[in-house]
């Protein structure tokens, strides 16, 4: 996929977790001591990492999702 569409993917994803931040943001909470609730993810950024997932596009090969647990399982072989 050329980087022009990749970067385009990465502006959906972005207004598409926008939209989902806001929706969730209203009601998610947890509990931060006996009656009190705080938000989940206190912001945006916290929620979707824009810088990020630009970098993730811009790169030519994408990262194995499982790089981590290949690496704990060799380790667990040895």
């Amino acid at each position: 996929m050329a980087e022009a569409a990749r970067l385009k993917e990465v502006d959906k994803d972005y207004r598409n977790h926008w939209q989902a931040f806001l929706n969730f943001a209203v009601r998610a909470k947890k509990k931060a001591g006996k009656n009190r609730q705080k938000p989940v993810y206190p912001t945006f950024k916290k929620f979707y990492d824009y810088e990020d997932a630009i970098d993730q596009a811009k790169r030519k090969n994408k990262p194995d999702r499982f790089e981590k647990m290949k690496r704990l399982l060799r380790r667990r072989e040895s």
